[in-house]
Order: structure tokens, then sequence, then C-alpha cells
């Protein structure tokens, strides 16, 4: 947890803890990276643990579904055979599956955070926006997410917007500011970025 700018680790807090330690406005929900593709890992668990979360949070809180991302192409995840090694399956599995949690789910909003990384390697950037084959570089994959994370919850375009963590090119926040905002207006559907 981030208090007044500072990252607190707190080792065993369960869910209980964690969901009564303050009142919160969202929360997000996410399937496991190498299950998000898989809609029958949804059911019967996430409509439970919703169910679970409000009563524990109160009817004013708002949910947000967080549709994760395909692996790189060169991925040597172990769950990436679930997807026959390939990214467009892997992507088109994980938005059906989101498609598929919108509907079952009490969900506000989808954060797109997969179709923004997606519109992103259509760049000049390429398929270089996972450090490991699965988890976000640590400068332009994440402020990938952090703008559509943003621009999903607060509605404002990041486009333009003049915030990006140190060691960004100028090139890799533009690109990144534009698939995130693309993914925002489009969730289901990769756009391609110049």
């Amino acid at each position: 947890k981030i208090k007044r700018g500072i990252k607190v680790n707190t080792p065993k807090v369960n869910l209980d803890k964690a969901l009564t330690d303050e009142k919160w406005d969202y929360i997000s929900f996410q399937q496991a990276s190498h299950f998000s593709g898989l809609k029958d890992t949804y059911m019967p668990y996430m409509k439970e643990l919703m169910e679970y979360v409000r009563e524990k949070v109160g009817p004013d809180v708002k949910f947000l579904f967080h549709s994760t991302w395909a692996y790189s192409e060169d991925s040597n995840h172990s769950g990436f055979k679930n997807y026959d090694n390939s990214q467009m399956k892997m992507y088109n599995d994980i938005i059906a599956a989101t498609r598929h949690a919108m509907k079952i789910g009490d969900f506000y909003k989808v954060i797109p955070s997969g179709t923004a990384i997606q519109n992103g390697r259509t760049s000049e950037l390429g398929d270089t926006f996972c450090r490991d084959g699965y988890h976000l570089n640590l400068i332009y994959g994440r402020y990938t997410a952090a703008c559509t994370w943003f621009e999903t919850i607060f509605g404002l375009s990041v486009v333009g917007n003049p915030y990006s963590p140190r060691g960004i090119s100028e090139r890799q926040r533009i690109v990144a500011q534009q698939a995130a905002h693309a993914a925002v207006a489009n969730p289901y559907e990769i756009t391609p970025i110049e």
C-alpha cells in the first residue's frame, strides 16, 4: 500500500483485513495471467468472490475488471502452452474471457491493459513490452498499464500528459499514452499505433 508516496509492505494480510483496512472507492478483480484466457476458470469462483467482497465493503464500492496482457511470443512461461504458445491466441482468449466476465460480474468498468499492451506492440517498439516474456517492462510496459488505469478510472485522456517515469524516452511515452487511450476507447480490439 502506498501511504504519502511511500510503499509500505505488511506481511501476512488476509483478504478480510485488506478489505476492511479503509473505505475503498474501487476494487479490481483479475484472473492469474496464465488462466486469464480460460473462461472456465472464472466460474463459479468469480461470482462467489464478488459476493463475498461486496458483503465486506458495502454497496458504494465500484468493481473494476482488469483484463491482462498476452505473453511475449518468446515467453517460456509454462502457462503459455494453454494458448499453444501463441500471443494472438492468448490475446483473443483473454478478450473472450473478459467479455464473459463483464456479462456475469457486477463490474463498473473494464481496465483493458492487455489491449493497451497489444496496441503498443503494433508500434516500432514491437514485442518488447515484457521484460521476461510475461511481466511488464519496468518502464514503458508498466507506464502503458498505468496510463490505462488512469484513463479508465478518471475519464481523462492521457495523451499529452506531461508525466512520465524516469528513463522513458519521448517516443516510448507517446506510444504508451496512445496505446492506452486507444484501448480505453476500444477495449476489445487492437488499434495500430504509428
